[in-house]
Order: structure tokens, then C-alpha cells, then sequence
């Protein structure tokens, strides 16, 4: 029963009343209607002017129109390819994961970033301001918290090593992550020089592009030559970088476990005061450095641990050759009833929520910009709180 329920609802929901095409087909036909209305008016306005270059502007704003429509049609076609082929439910995953960061992000703002950037005492003084850093406080603390990101930062990475089986160039999607992260990077360091917000050496992107780099340059040695095997040669270099790097961390940290594991998430990836803390401000040696990249020691609240990263990565790729060898979403069936897939249905219905999913790095690269300066607006100007930096 339960089932089945679930089943109309999700019908209800996805359903859309015409296809995205004949919609689309309707308002070009709209447009046709409306810009032959126009060229009849403004041949008849240039008839009555006598003007001489009459045909001559005419066959201009002809072709501006046909350019305009052809345009439009393309572009239809383009989205309703997309809808069909985009892989829904790889998208929703990877959207609730960035609509959580954006959450996650925006509580450390008003528990860390916004009393710094603007006088503590006048921030505080602001009732909605003091519940929410108080709120802030209490959630960035808390174990759960903890654990939350980790899975989150998990599950992204399984997706990001699943997308390299639709990806055309996984080496220029590395390139691209890995350039940002160092961005993000010089832009947190200039931050800390201003006592605003934190550094991390290894920050989420860093990590995710070099662990990207390092697969496309393995997948250009041996995908070619070992394409039946290539899934098989990932899931073994998964296991391999996992349990070495799983020994490595409990040789080296099992005095920082508790007897009742109140740092179990060490496990994992480790977390501020489950691993000793690389300082920025003291300087790093080499060691430090490298004993961050392999998980010994973390550095800054954006670390993420290399070594399990790259695990995680080479098992989604597993995933992705595995579970979408055809490359079509397992909601790929067919519906005759509405003539088209589940996953095409649901891409339609759900696009809206899905840009999270569809634009990842573009909002993780820009949302502190806009919650920084929304915050400038609103207590700088508005309420008029005076700059702490």
C-alpha cells in the first residue's frame, strides 16, 4: 500500500500536462505570429514614409527575426536533450549535498565570519544576530554536525569519481577544480591576513581537483588498453589507497582514540580535536605538510584529507562503469502512458531544485561572495552596524 502511494505521489508530481517540446513549439509559434505582425506594421509604416531603403531594412529585420527564432528553437532542443539524457537522480544527490553546504556555510558565517567583520558588541546587541550566533555556536560544535560532513563530503566524492564515466575530459574538469581551489585558497589567505575568516592548506576543491588529476592521468594510461578491466582496476586502487590509508592513520593515532571511541570520526576523516592541528601561524615543516595530505593532521575548518579522498573518488568511478555502463539513469524505463522516461519526468518537474545540482561549483565558488555581501546590506546599511576589520 505504502508502495503504491509513494508511486502516485511521485506521478502527481512529475507529471507534466504537454511535452516540454510542444510547449516550447506553442511560444515559437507565438513569436512567428508576433514578429510577422510586426514586419506587416513596419512595412507599412516605411511605405507611408516613402522611404527609400525600405526593402533593405525590411530584409534586415527579416533576418534578425529568423536568427532570433532559430536561436530560440535550438535552444529548446538543447533543454529538452538535456531533461532526457542528464541523470536525475546523480543530480539530486549532488543538490541536496550543496544545499546543505550553503546551510552549513551560512551558520559558521553568523557564528564566526559576520562577528568578526563587523563590531562584535553591535553585532551581539541585534536580537535575531545573538540567537542565531548563539544557535551557530551550539550546531558547528556539535558531533553531529561532524558527522553530517563527513558523509556529505563522502557522497560527493563518490558522485564526482561516478561523473567520470559521462565526462568527456575528466583531466579539464581536475584542471578547473584544482585552479579554483587555489583561488579560494589565496582568497581565505588574504582573509586570514585580515582576521575575518580561516586558512586550510588542503581545502575541499584542492583536494577534489588533484584527486581528479590523479585519476585522469592513471584513466590515459590504462583505460585505452584495459577498457573491459578499467572498472575492476579502479575498485582495486580504491582498496588499496583505503586500507593502507586506514592503517597508516590507526598506527599513528590510536593514542588520540578514547577507550569509549568519543573520536570514532577519526576514523573517517578526522576532525579538529580528534587529529593534531597543523598551525599556519607557527610555520609547517615538510613533515606537517605531508603528514596533513595523508590524514595525520588536519589544517582549518575547509581541510579534507587527501589520501581516503582519492579512494573515494576511484570507488565512485567503479560505481559509475558498473551501475551506468549503458550511461543511462536506472530510472531510464519507459512510461507509455506518459511517453517518456521516469528520469526524463522527473528532471522536468524538479529543475528547479536540480541547479544546485546542475551549477556545484559555480555556487561553492561564489555563495560566501554573496552572503558577505547580503550581510553588508543588511547590517552595514541597513541597520547600520559599524565595521569590526
Amino acid at each position: 500500500m505504502l508502495l503504491y502511494s509513494l508511486r502516485a505521489v511521485c506521478y502527481y508530481f512529475a507529471m507534466p500536462k504537454t511535452c516540454f517540446m510542444e510547449r516550447k513549439e506553442e511560444k515559437l509559434a507565438q513569436k512567428r505570429l508576433y514578429h510577422r505582425s510586426y514586419l506587416q506594421a513596419y512595412e507599412y509604416q516605411l511605405h507611408q514614409e516613402g522611404d527609400i531603403e525600405a526593402n533593405l531594412l525590411l530584409e534586415d529585420k527579416k533576418e534578425k527575426f529568423a536568427k532570433e527564432e532559430a536561436k530560440f528553437l535550438n535552444k529548446a532542443k538543447k533543454q529538452d536533450y538535456a531533461q532526457k539524457n542528464r541523470v536525475w537522480e546523480i543530480d539530486l544527490l549532488r543538490a541536496i549535498v550543496i544545499f546543505a553546504m550553503l546551510i552549513e556555510h551560512l551558520l559558521f558565517d553568523f557564528a564566526e565570519m559576520f562577528p568578526t567583520l563587523f563590531d562584535r558588541n553591535a553585532y551581539l546587541s541585534v536580537p535575531f544576530f545573538k540567537t542565531m550566533y548563539n544557535f551557530s555556536c551550539d550546531y558547528w560544535a556539535h558531533p553531529a554536525r561532524i558527522a553530517f560532513r563527513l558523509i556529505g563530503l563522502f557522497v560527493l566524492a563518490i558522485l564526482i569519481g561516478i561523473n567520470t564515466r559521462f565526462s568527456k575530459n575528466n583531466l579539464k574538469r581536475g584542471l578547473i577544480l584544482f585552479g579554483c581551489g587555489l583561488l579560494m585558497s589565496g582568497v581565505f589567505a588574504i582573509g586570514q591576513a585580515l582576521k575575518i575568516t580561516g586558512h586550510a592548506y588542503m581545502n575541499i576543491l584542492v583536494t577534489y581537483g588533484l584527486a581528479l588529476l590523479i585519476y585522469s592521468g592513471l584513466e590515459a594510461l590504462f583505460k585505452k588498453r584495459f577498457n573491459q578491466a578499467w572498472p575492476w582496476i579502479c575498485l582495486g586502487i580504491a582498496v588499496v589507497i583505503l586500507v593502507s590509508w586506514g592503517f597508516i592513520r590507526y598506527t599513528n593515532l590510536r593514542s588520540y582514540v578514547s577507550e569509549k571511541y568519543d573520536n570514532f570520526w577519526f576514523i573517517y576523516n578526522g576532525y579538529a580535536g580528534s587529529i593534531p592541528n597543523v598551525s599556519i601561524k607557527e610555520g609547517s615543516s615538510f613533515k606537517d605538510v605531508f603528514d596533513m595530505i595523508i590524514g595525520i593532521k588536519y589544517s582549518g575548518d575547509d581541510w579534507l584529507c587527501f589520501m581516503p579522498t582519492l579512494g573515494y573518488l576511484f570507488l565512485g568511478s567503479f560505481i559509475g562503469h558498473t551501475l551506468y555502463r549503458s550511461g543511462k539513469s536506472i530510472l531510464h524505463y519507459f512510461d507509455k502512458e506518459a511517453q517518456m522516461t521516469l528520469n526524463e519526468r522527473f528532471n522536468r518537474s524538479t529543475k528547479g531544485f536540480l541547479f544546485f545540482g546542475h551549477h556545484t561549483l559555480l555556487i561553492y565558488v561564489l555563495h560566501q561572495v554573496v552572503y558577505i555581501v547580503l550581510m553588508l546590506f543588511v547590517a552595514g546599511l541597513i541597520m547600520g552596524i559599524p565595521l569590526g576589520v
